[in-house]
């Protein structure tokens, strides 16, 4: 019988993974591309762009089951509720960060302001109920805190630049990765474990 809420929690793995790899391959494929001293959406528009909007976009897309599989995991707490559902519009604005790249001017920026604005919502707001978790344990609540500072302090120090910027992409990417693969062992081995 089919599983959605696994099926949920390998999106979030497969989503992150992906995007890593279309980022990796990307800077591999552009000439030039300084890493932290370029903008992450300059890929979008340069020799590995097809690499690049195609891992956004499949990331932004995987990105909303495994949002939903994760609301179902926090429930009732409507923090968490909130911080997913803040997770799956960030997913939605991810993907118009590959659809309109930065040769569509202003739409791009909107998208990805809108997709770094809604992460950071999404973390703070996550960070609490993932502590509390009896399925996510209290290392994903500090993990996650832990991001958000780090996003913060960079911004900080570095102002809203591209290093801030790579940094911030870099650390959600792993974010996510972390809170799918715990998300999906809870699913896989400790939930059925206890006869759940």
């Amino acid at each position: 019988m089919f599983d959605w809420r696994r099926a949920g929690s390998s999106c979030g793995l497969a989503g992150s993974s992906i995007f890593l790899i279309a980022w990796v391959v990307a800077i591999a494929a552009t000439p030039g591309y300084r890493f932290g001293g370029q903008w992450v959406s300059d890929l979008g528009v340069g020799a590995g762009a097809p690499f690049f909007n195609v891992g956004v976009i499949i990331a932004g897309i995987l990105s909303i089951p495994f949002a939903f599989t994760l609301a179902t995991v926090l429930r009732p707490s409507r923090l968490g509720i909130a911080g997913s559902m803040s997770l799956a519009l960030a997913g939605i604005f991810l993907m118009g960060v590959g659809i309109f790249t930065e040769n569509a001017g202003e739409t791009h920026w909107i998208v990805s302001i809108s997709f770094f604005f809604l992460a950071l919502i999404a973390t703070t707001l996550l960070s609490y109920p993932l502590f509390r978790s009896t399925a996510m344990g209290p290392w994903s609540g500090q993990f996650t805190a832990a991001i958000v500072l780090i996003c913060v302090a960079f911004v900080a120090l570095y102002g809203m630049g591209p290093l801030a910027e790579t940094v911030a992409v870099l650390l959600i990417a792993i974010w996510s990765l972390a809170m799918a693969w715990k998300l999906r062992w809870y699913l896989c081995v400790d939930f059925p474990a206890k006869g759940l």
